[in-house]
């Protein structure tokens, strides 16, 4: 029987052929992993919970499988209050009781440092307590978001309970991506076609000839916002690309590829044409609000006459702060593009532009390949890798005036600081141009006047 490949990953991990609708009391999971924001509550409800049981039968305190699980502090690292010191020594001990790996402050983000770290492989079904879990799907697995309760559970069971197999929307793509345009761009102009809701409570697969124009970085992009259309997850088709990425990364675990059943019972079937989509830019307060950056002039003014609560009044085109990074886009081709647009130029004195590699293995990249250069000369602020002003608690707050464009997935009132700023999502590309013109501009619409500007 055709299946999607959400219906192949279950029934892979299951044991048994799962279609969609099919209720599973417990779905395995193999892998699990907790950052520093939700790990230390869901600690104190595992010692609450499962301690007292480990002691009545004389058992040390452990997990389901001590490699599948890990640590991964990165939302306000390093630490921004003790508060956060506090979690993260908890997480420490936990880690150092339990065997669990306990990655490092400043290690990266953790939808970047367990991808390259050969961790997801194909078939995997992941869950972290972040929304953004389902990035993993570039990798042809299942990944999505866990709270507290499935967290502390998951670390205990290795299971998450009363789960219901998902329907798919297949999107298949065709053409390919035209100067300046970047996977950002493809799932901001998705989002937008789709609407906020979308995708709910379905899985987005990716496949079709188009897949071969973009990267792993392109496709870890798309799959990250597919939750920005309320999905539960997004994965996509394997090919020769996932399989150069994976043996660059030396998976530590062995997998099976997961092919497509193009004839399988998907909700929908939608077609995309990589070849029409322009650098884009997501108005407030909504990553749906998306369109063409050239035609920001227009939404600008219909920002100004429209009822719509969830889109912000925008009165002109101009930027104080930007921001490259974040789990959506902190990855080296990301930096690379966004070096490519400043160098040689020199950030608006209206913007602060921030920049933070997405991991440390990023870092030590794009330091060695002068890239990090390119930022400072044009006047950055380069961070450690941590998710920096995305999460709106480090690094970059912003203020009730504050207008930024950023390579981040969320642009939600209060996002990022104050419910008044203004936040516009966009790829590095355009972000890195807006920071030099000071005002929304498309990569390749800076004149080269502005080179060496002050």
């Amino acid at each position: 029987m055709p299946q999607t490949m959400v219906e192949k990953i279950i029934s892979g991990v299951v044991g048994t052929p799962c279609k969609a609708g099919d209720f599973l009391e417990k779905l395995p999971l193999t892998k699990v992993f907790l950052n520093e924001v939700i790990a230390p509550p869901a600690i104190t409800y595992f010692q609450n919970d499962f301690a007292p049981v480990f002691e009545k039968q004389g058992k040390k305190v452990s997990v389901f499988d001590s490699r599948r699980v890990f640590f991964i502090p990165d939302h306000t690292v390093p630490s921004c209050s003790l508060k956060v010191s506090q979690g993260i020594d908890m997480m420490k001990q936990f880690a150092a009781d339990t065997g669990i790996r306990m990655y490092k402050e400043g290690d990266g983000i953790e939808h970047v440092v367990l991808p390259e770290g050969g961790e997801i492989v194909p078939g995997d079904i992941v869950i972290g307590t972040d929304s953004h879990t389902d990035t993993n799907g570039a990798l042809n697995c299942l990944g999505f978001g866990a709270g507290t309760t499935d967290a502390q559970l998951a670390m205990a069971t290795g299971c998450l309970y009363n789960f219901t197999v998902p329907q798919s929307i297949l999107f298949r793509l065709h053409g390919k991506l035209g100067p300046h345009v970047s996977g950002k761009d493809v799932i901001l102009s998705i989002i937008a076609q789709m609407g906020a809701g979308g995708c709910s409570k379905r899985v987005a697969e990716f496949t079709g000839p188009g897949l071969v124009s973009l990267s792993m970085d392109d496709r870890f992009t798309i799959a990250n916002m597919c939750v920005e259309m309320s999905a539960r997850s997004g994965i996509f088709a394997f090919d020769d690309r996932t399989k150069a990425y994976l043996d660059a990364a030396q998976p530590k675990w062995d997998y099976e590829p997961v092919r497509v059943d193009e004839d399988a019972a998907y909700d929908r079937v939608i077609d995309i044409n990589l070849d029409e989509i322009e650098p884009m830019v997501a108005f407030p307060h909504l990553p749906s609000h998306g369109v063409p950056v050239s035609q920001c002039a227009a939404m600008i003014e219909k920002t100004k006459h429209s009822d719509d609560r969830t889109l912000a009044r925008v009165e002109d085109d101009t930027i104080t702060c930007a921001f490259i990074g974040s789990c959506t886009n902190g990855r080296e081709s990301d930096l690379l593009a966004g070096a490519e647009i400043i160098k040689g130029r020199k950030v608006h004195p209206n913007v602060n532009l921030i920049v933070i590699p997405g991991s440390r293995k990023v870092y030590n990249w794009a330091m060695k390949s002068g890239i990090l250069q390119i930022y400072a000369d044009a006047g950055a602020n380069i961070e450690s890798s941590n998710c920096g002003p995305c999460f709106g608690k480090h690094m970059g707050v912003l203020g009730e005036k504050g207008k930024m464009m950023s390579s981040s997935n969320r642009n939600y009132k209060g996002r990022m600081g104050s419910k008044d700023a203004l936040i516009f999502l966009a790829s590095p590309a355009t972000v890195a141009a807006s920071a030099v013109a000071g005002r929304i501009a498309a990569p390749g619409a800076l004149d080269e006047k502005q080179k060496g500007a002050a």
